[in-house]
């Protein structure tokens, strides 16, 4: 005869089950049941959204304005991370990061608004390149720091290998440091393409018709136009965009930590 065996700790994971069924699973749920079963199962809401060229357009451009910020975030996050990885003295290297942080520290929309009002004395106009700017002020640190715990964690005997065996600096580094940091990088650019793409406070205050994005667009449907079928189908497309973002930088990290790091 089998004992039955109690496992107390199982409890411990209890509150988290409790979370996740009231805040993702039901949350879910009903996106589902406003898309498609309001009026009975159908599939109108989709193929009406899917069938329009202006929702399409809108959806095609925060892609780009996302994909842009993000790799603007990565040009500047890279070597800000690589340069403060370089800095022998550990707590110079936190009080950088520190500095980096502290921006997050204050609400994302008052900032958003400060920068705004430092682009009318600069006389920059609103539009997509402020939109980009924003996203990349506000993202910026999602891109650094991943990178730097990544770099900051690569075995030096790599570098001092690499360096015995006769190559240069630049070769170590396109041959070492840059693949064994693909994780980081992934992670850093969908920390900053995720929001970047769903964002709707930016769009909002820093541009203009013609930077009317999909989050901007989610909120009118909910707030003001009362259309839930419609921003059902639009928090499903961008619940859709994350997965697929993340699948990717999955396995394109895993290619990259495979592949790397070999002369």
């Amino acid at each position: 005869m089998k004992k039955r065996t109690n496992n107390p700790r199982i409890w411990f994971a209890l509150p988290y089950i409790i979370f996740m069924a009231c805040f993702v699973v039901l949350p879910l749920l009903m996106l589902l049941y406003h898309a498609f079963f309001v009026d009975g199962f159908t599939f109108k809401a989709v193929t009406k959204y899917f069938g329009s060229r202006a929702e399409m357009a809108t959806l095609w451009r925060s892609l780009q304005i996302a994909f842009i910020a993000a790799f603007f975030c990565l040009a500047i996050g890279y070597p800000t991370a690589y340069i403060i990885t370089r800095i022998k003295n550990k707590k110079m290297q936190y009080l950088l990061l520190l500095l980096l942080i502290a921006p997050m520290w204050i609400n994302g929309l008052l900032r958003t608004v400060a920068l705004k009002n430092l682009a009318e004395l600069l006389s920059i106009p609103n539009g997509r390149t402020l939109v980009i700017i924003g996203l990349v002020f506000d993202y910026l640190p999602f891109m650094i720091l991943p990178i730097y715990l990544v770099l900051a964690n690569i075995d030096k005997r790599y570098m001092e290998a690499s360096a015995d065996l006769g190559a240069n600096p630049a070769i170590t580094f396109l041959k070492i440091t840059l693949p064994l940091s693909t994780g980081g990088i992934m992670a850093g650019f969908l920390m900053v393409f995720t929001p970047a793409v769903s964002t709707y406070y930016m769009s909002q205050y820093l541009g203009t018709t013609r930077t009317f994005m999909i989050g901007e667009e989610l909120n009118l449907m909910f707030a003001k136009n009362h259309d839930y079928a419609g921003a059902s189908v639009i928090a499903l497309v961008l619940l859709l965009l994350v997965g697929i973002s993340t699948l990717l930088t999955n396995r394109l990290s895993k290619i990259g930590n495979r592949e790397g790091g070999v002369f």
